[in-house]
């Protein structure tokens, strides 16, 4: 009896450790699962026309920009706001050289009118953004975040850009674009497809 007793104690000892090691595994994949559903390519969000003013309305737009060395690749990605049926997938064979800059635009043809000298654009959206402040996402093809901003037109988020003229610029594409204190109104109405007027270099 004793060494039934020995050896049913064993057989529960290994099978309660299996058990707990199986667990430990499980949580470790499981964590890894829900830390992974961002990524970090460099591309940011760099500017926004949320609100246009009466008198020059180009409807809204937003411009990435990559700061990066490195070309990288960005077709199929998706553009969207707060609202996920809201999505503009970009074209398959699309890149982003060093240094460049894309606009989103609502209306790539109300845009063109009044920004004729920029090339490097593509619309329409087929979805207008919020004049009272959302979030505005990017996401690469597999469906993996890239970057969000959820503007406001409340402080500290600049107030001159809710209905002024001026847009929503990043102060330096190294700050961190989901606080507001990192951007500023621009001067006009905004650089799109170029260098941001309010841009602060490095110190």
């Amino acid at each position: 009896p004793l060494l039934l007793l020995l050896s049913f104690a064993k057989d529960l000892l290994t099978t309660n450790s299996i058990i707990i090691i199986g667990f430990f595994f499980y949580s470790c994949e499981d964590t890894k699962t829900d830390s992974s559903d961002s990524i970090d390519y460099g591309v940011v969000i760099n500017e926004i026309n949320y609100n246009s003013s009466d008198g020059f309305d180009p409807e809204d737009w937003v411009e990435l920009y990559n700061p990066t060395n490195e070309t990288i690749a960005i077709g199929l990605w998706e553009f969207k706001d707060d609202n996920d049926d809201h999505v503009f997938t970009l074209s398959e064979n699309m890149v982003l050289s060093p240094g460049q800059y894309l606009v989103l635009c609502k209306d790539a043809d109300v845009f063109s009118e009044l920004y004729p000298n920029v090339s490097n654009l593509v619309g329409d959206l087929g979805f207008g953004l919020s004049a009272s402040g959302e979030l505005v996402r990017l996401f690469e093809s597999n469906g993996l975040l890239v970057d969000l901003v959820e503007y406001d037109d409340t402080a500290p988020w600049p107030t001159e850009s809710d209905g002024n003229g001026p847009t929503l610029e990043l102060i330096n594409p190294s700050l961190d674009n989901a606080l507001g204190e990192n951007w500023a109104a621009s001067d006009g109405y905004g650089t799109p497809g170029a260098i941001n007027s309010v841009y602060v270099a490095d110190e």
